[in-house]
């Protein structure tokens, strides 16, 4: 029987259990980033969950007039009394249900200010090239809805067919708030198909993210003790009854 020093011993004993010192190193890159892109989309659905109690704690304030308000904030609940212009933009490649269509942004005055006003969403006809009629009240009215900002980004619009609901737009039509539109409430009588996405992704996605990342990294972390360490061979070792015997 040979006998190892204790040094010997100590470095096989430290060295024996891992196979595949590339995949090792490689696993112990990866998996850090994986756990940390995990911890980073929970992260992202805690901030979304905030995110939407403070939106629904907004919008369930009762309609004001805008004059009335200390500060213009998204998703604050209006109320406007005048009438429709017809000044309308239609704002392209929305969609609904998986159909395409438009968005239709109208001036609405009330009193002396010209507010833009989102009334929902109207689907595109056969033909792409002839805009859908949109009817609107002559008489005046009053809408309600929530404050929703105007993209800060994006083209000056040059006809009925806009790409972006943006701030050039809102100069153009010389409104009282340049910077922001009215989306309607969906019992609003003048409003259209409403259904707004009030956030670009709920926390149900980032947390669904979150499992996907930890799944890759158990995923990683399995493959490694498979294929990078000895524990194959003393399981099997340790299931063979002829293991013990011999």
């Amino acid at each position: 029987m040979t006998v190892h020093p204790p040094a010997a011993q100590a470095k096989t004993a430290s060295v024996a259990p891992i196979r595949n010192w590339p995949l090792t190193l490689l696993s112990g890159l990866l998996l850090p980033v994986l756990l940390g892109l995990g911890l980073w989309q929970l992260q992202r659905a805690e901030e979304k969950a905030q995110l939407n109690a403070a939106i629904d704690a907004r919008l369930s304030a009762q309609p004001r007039k805008p004059a009335e308000l200390e500060a213009i904030q998204a998703y604050t609940p209006v109320r406007l009394s005048g009438y429709y212009r017809d000044e309308i933009r239609y704002l392209d490649n929305r969609t609904r249900n998986g159909r395409v269509g438009y968005e239709i942004l109208q001036v609405f005055v009330s009193g002396k200010e010209r507010w833009l006003v989102n009334r929902g969403w109207v689907p595109a006809g056969v033909n792409r090239e002839q805009l859908p009629e949109v009817p609107w009240p002559r008489a005046a009215k009053v809408i309600t809805g929530f404050l929703y900002p105007l993209d800060d980004t994006g083209e000056v619009p040059t006809g009925p067919r806009v790409q972006s609901a943006n701030r050039a737009l809102g100069r153009e039509l010389a409104l009282a708030q340049p910077t922001w539109s009215v989306r309607l409430s969906a019992d609003s009588d003048t409003a259209l198909l409403t259904g707004w996405q009030l956030i670009n992704s709920p926390p149900q996605r980032h947390t669904a993210y979150a499992v996907q990342w930890f799944a890759m990294a158990a995923a990683l972390l399995v493959l490694w003790l498979f294929a990078a360490t000895d524990l194959p061979r003393k399981l099997r070792k340790k299931s063979s009854p002829r293991a013990d015997s011999d």
